[in-house]
């Protein structure tokens, strides 16, 4: 039941983010292709291995250390939009990146996984498969996205309508996943928030310090270096939960395990370097236009 929940509540997720989508968003970054490019290759590669080298720093091990590699493989997802609309990015940008991303997470985070499992978990440990996996993660995270694009494409006015519903319900599930997850293993997040904090702050500073040394080495303009930023170093937690959950091993307490408690995790402690980071990028702008 736990684990229906958790599929049913990303997929609503991911339906809300594919509503505010249009296929222009997709051309805006295509249009954009240094921009692009940057972004895809931070996220999808420079993430992971971050996270991988980070790990091995720390020497943390077994189903946290693969949740940690979950998490670092998931998209930014509709709070990566939030915050580049707040710190006054490029928010056509954000979206593009997010929404091209999600589709790509059906496949790269099957490999990537699939790459590093042998490195942190037994053989026991998980019934580890790429293609069933990569099946999954199509249904609840791809799929629901692109249903979302054809429906706002079909019938706009709806689809407006519609987003502002699924969005407020999209942030309260967000709430639910994460709070039931701390609970459900605080003793576990309170044994390990010494070794877990230090990682997920960690991760998340040096993406956006990645993204805003990038951005101006490749003369990108401020408000698409913000975007690169916010792209690297802000993940969907809640499909790390929800991949974690899957991947738990049949038969333990619940699916909210171990692999799903760096996700959550990282949920709470994000807070920290967001709030500084947008206020930051939004004092930059503040300044530029006063100059002007």
């Amino acid at each position: 039941m736990i684990e229906l929940f958790l599929g049913l509540s990303l997929a609503i997720i991911m339906f809300s983010l594919g509503l505010s989508l249009e296929p222009r968003d997709f051309a805006v970054a295509l249009r954009q292709p240094k921009a692009l490019l940057t972004g895809l290759l931070c996220q999808v590669i420079g993430l992971p291995l971050i996270a991988f080298l980070l790990i091995r720093l720390f020497q943390l091990q077994g189903d946290l250390a693969f949740g940690v590699m979950i998490l670092s493989c998931c998209p930014g997802g509709i709070t990566s939009n939030v915050m580049s609309r707040w710190a006054r990015g490029d928010v056509a940008l954000s979206i593009s990146y997010t929404a091209i991303v999600s589709l790509l997470t059906a496949v790269t985070l099957p490999l990537i996984l699939g790459a590093s499992a042998g490195q942190f978990l037994e053989t026991t440990d998980v019934q580890f498969a790429v293609a069933p996996l990569s099946f999954k993660v199509f249904a609840i995270a791809t799929l629901p996205v692109l249903i979302g694009v054809v429906i706002k494409q079909l019938r706009s006015s709806a689809a407006t309508r519609l987003e502002q519903r699924c969005s407020r319900l999209a942030n309260l599930l967000f709430a639910l996943i994460l709070l039931a997850t701390l609970m459900s293993q605080w003793d576990v997040f309170t044994a390990h928030l010494e070794v877990l904090g230090p990682i997920l702050i960690s991760l998340n500073v040096l993406m956006l310090l990645l993204g805003c040394t990038l951005g101006p080495l490749l003369a990108l303009p401020r408000s698409q270096v913000t975007i690169l930023a916010i792209e690297s170093g802000f993940q969907n937690g809640t499909a790390g939960i929800v991949v974690g959950a899957m991947l738990s091993q049949p038969g333990s307490n619940g699916v909210l395990t171990e692999m799903s408690l760096p996700s959550a995790v990282y949920g709470v402690l994000m807070l920290i370097t967001v709030a500084p980071f947008v206020i930051w990028r939004r004092a930059l702008v503040g300044r530029s236009s006063a100059l002007m």
